[in-house]
């Protein structure tokens, strides 16, 4: 498979296509980062993507499978960081990504953040974070996730594909 046959990412490599960011940051690595991969190498305008995955299992996974192949995916660790609405973060340096201007969210496994009291976690605040840091707004585009979307929209944030009519 290639990526023109990973349809669940088609909106994401429009924007790929169309706007040829330069440092595209993805929030769950794996098959996804190998496809992007293949689209910035036939693209072959200079893009990148550096994918952050949490899971150790997957990460070593995705290795196996071959879809690291440029160590694009790097495993980091999550952290909860407002524990009333279990919004979680993925633990990076930010310096790493303050040329961002493409986020991708595809992770984490929400089921994995589960608090004692059974709240369970539905998004991450990384987006948010770097765009506040670094005064800019990024575009986004979040594959499903209804509760980034939700977290997202609440913050007057739009992703690539609430743009369309």
């Amino acid at each position: 498979m290639n990526w023109k046959e990973f349809d669940k990412y088609k909106p994401a490599f429009d924007y790929i296509i169309e706007n040829r960011p330069m440092h595209i940051v993805e929030y769950g690595g794996g098959e996804s980062t190998y496809f992007i991969n293949q689209l910035l190498d036939e693209l072959n305008y200079g893009g990148k993507i550096t994918a952050y995955e949490d899971n150790p299992k997957f990460y070593n996974f995705s290795n196996k499978q071959g879809w690291n192949t440029k160590n694009s995916i790097k495993l980091v660790n999550i952290e909860v960081i407002l524990p009333e609405t279990v919004i979680i973060r993925y633990i990076h340096p930010l310096k790493d990504v303050q040329d961002v201007d493409f986020f991708i969210v595809d992770g984490p496994d929400y089921d994995s953040y589960i608090l004692d009291n059974g709240k369970r976690s539905s998004a991450i605040d990384n987006l948010h974070l770097i765009m506040t840091r670094f005064n800019k707004t990024i575009p986004f585009w979040i594959e499903g996730r209804s509760g980034q979307v939700n977290f997202m929209r609440n913050l007057n944030y739009k992703m690539i594909t609430d743009y369309e009519v």
